[in-house]
């Protein structure tokens, strides 16, 4: 352990990224803690991803960045400002910065804090701001391994890498009150929740492929149809395609009550998302990977089945444009009827 963590009080971890990353940072900060116990450690995520961070026992502080009131938004500079003044205030002795980012190299730099870690994986004017750099490169691992790598070259002992998902103790009850039919004891279909959004359109496997899916589910299977609160068309859009009724179908359920669905569910299925992140830390996990490789942003679980349509000149793709002359060929390549009989064949065993 070098001899700067000996008098460190104070860490802030800045993670300024999606809800997945925000997920695959826990067994980060739970190692963090571990090795430095007394610290205070708070963690600054993007409004919208911290959710879980507020019931995990090693994170005594959660800062929400408001990033969609300050990017590209009037005054957002303004607001950015008076974001860093409010941040110089908890007086961190030292940022660990996952992000590999301009806005994140900033706040990093102008939180005060002596001490600032991040990778180095790039020529940039960012390498200026920091006084540590971590040499492990990005996509050559699971981003779970990514982040602990930052550990290993502080020299700190990796205790577990699990994701743990704590709950607050209303995430139930607030469930049953808006579906109590999800508690509804039934041995003899299994409970299996199809997600069929994502936050890029390139990584959806489609509408149709996925009623098709539930409808070959419902007959011995009890379908919870479920989507983020801002994906609630292409849920319609599955709902319309499909012969069957799911049991439920809503877009409605906050992040809470929806790690508490997976929870009491058997199985989950869905495109390359944060909510399947989520999920393989509560059930068995099947997921739809097309523009991205699984091997780096896989759900982290031995539970899981994923359907991957192998090497493709375009992958791993930028995701903001298809650049295969046959639009979306990767998940194209994943067929409905391959999926269902994979996944009616894993349900018999669990």
């Amino acid at each position: 352990m070098p001899l700067f963590l000996e008098n460190i009080k104070h860490i802030l971890v800045i993670n300024l990224k999606y809800l997945g990353d925000s997920i695959w940072m826990l067994p980060f900060v739970e190692n963090l803690k571990a090795n430095l116990p007394d610290i205070k450690l708070s963690v600054l995520v993007n409004k919208g991803t911290e959710d879980f961070f507020y019931n995990c026992p090693v994170v005594d502080n959660v800062i929400p960045f408001p990033r969609n009131a300050i990017k590209n938004q009037r005054f957002g500079i303004i607001k950015f400002i008076s974001f860093v003044r409010e941040l110089r205030k908890l007086k961190p002795d030292m940022v660990i910065d996952l992000t590999e980012s301009d806005r994140a190299t900033i706040l990093s730099y102008c939180s005060g804090a002596k001490i600032r870690i991040s990778y180095k994986n790039e020529k940039s004017w960012r390498q200026w701001l920091l006084t540590h750099n971590v040499h492990s490169k990005i996509y050559s691992k699971h981003m779970v391994d990514y982040y602990l790598d930052v550990l290993r070259e502080l020299g700190l002992k990796i205790y577990g890498d699990k994701i743990k998902i704590n709950l607050p103790e209303d995430a139930f009850y607030s469930l049953k009150n808006k579906f109590p039919a999800v508690f509804a004891h039934d041995i003899t279909k299994k409970k299996v929740i199809v997600h069929p959004g994502s936050r890029n359109a390139l990584r959806q496997w489609g509408a149709e492929k996925f009623a098709l899916l539930c409808d070959a589910l419902a007959e011995k299977c009890r379908v919870f149809l479920v989507a983020g609160q801002s994906e609630y068309s292409i849920l319609n859009e599955v709902a319309g395609f499909m012969k069957t009724q799911p049991d439920i179908c809503s877009s409605e359920l906050n992040l809470y009550e929806f790690a508490a669905l997976c929870e009491l569910s058997d199985m989950f299925i869905g495109n390359d998302s944060g909510p399947i992140h989520i999920a393989s830390a509560k059930t068995f996990t099947v997921g739809i990977y097309g523009p991205t490789i699984p091997e780096f942003v896989s759900p982290w679980t031995d539970r899981k089945l994923i359907f991957d349509c192998g090497s493709l000149p375009c992958r791993p793709c930028r995701q903001d444009r298809c650049l295969n002359a046959e639009f979306k060929a990767c998940l194209k390549m994943i067929r409905p009827e391959a999926v269902i009989e994979k996944i009616m064949e894993t349900l018999k065993t669990l």
